[in-house]
């Protein structure tokens, strides 16, 4: 039993390290810079992709501090490292399709290859799914562990214990 809970300890570790490398690169350098991108832009490109491109950085950011909330093992943590993952992905893929349906539609494309420039963002954009994944998995193993478990019910059976007395 000793080997399985250190080799379960030490994979949530490595998953950490992982997710947290891949944070760095995708949700901060290419979502973020991305927007940065759209935005400093956004005379060229119009006041709409301005807009996504501060959602996007937005996006970017509030993903990131998930990835960094599920670092610890505090339940409170994990619980908003699950609503800001999970609401900054959803934030970040929705201002993609926005942009990739735009470029598309205004036909925007590679000046030498001509390859559509929707296929450029979504390359570098999509892959934020690994980091996120890796969040959200890290999260619900660290709520739903046995050791978690244990330590809400002690706490709960410590609170429900009867008050020491005062006088003899």
């Amino acid at each position: 039993m000793e080997n399985k809970n250190k080799f379960a300890y030490h994979a949530i570790n490595i998953s950490k390290i992982i997710m947290l490398v891949l944070t760095l690169i995708y949700h901060c350098t290419m979502v973020i810079l991305s927007g940065a991108g759209l935005y400093f832009n956004r005379e060229s490109y119009g006041r709409e992709i301005g807009n996504t491109g501060i959602l996007m950085i937005f996006s970017g950011i509030i993903m990131t501090f998930g990835s960094l909330l599920c670092v610890p093992k505090k339940n409170i943590l994990n619980i908003f490292s699950l609503i800001f993952s999970c609401s900054g992905f959803i934030i970040c893929m929705r201002m993609l399709y926005k942009l990739c349906e735009h470029a598309d539609r205004a036909g925007w494309s590679d000046k030498f290859s001509m390859t559509p420039i929707s296929d450029m963002y979504k390359s570098r954009v999509l892959p934020c799914i690994v980091p996120f994944v890796i969040s959200v998995a890290v999260s619900l193993i660290q709520l739903f562990s046995y050791e978690a478990a244990e330590q809400r019910r002690l706490k709960k059976l410590k609170k429900d214990a009867p008050a020491p007395k005062i006088i003899d």
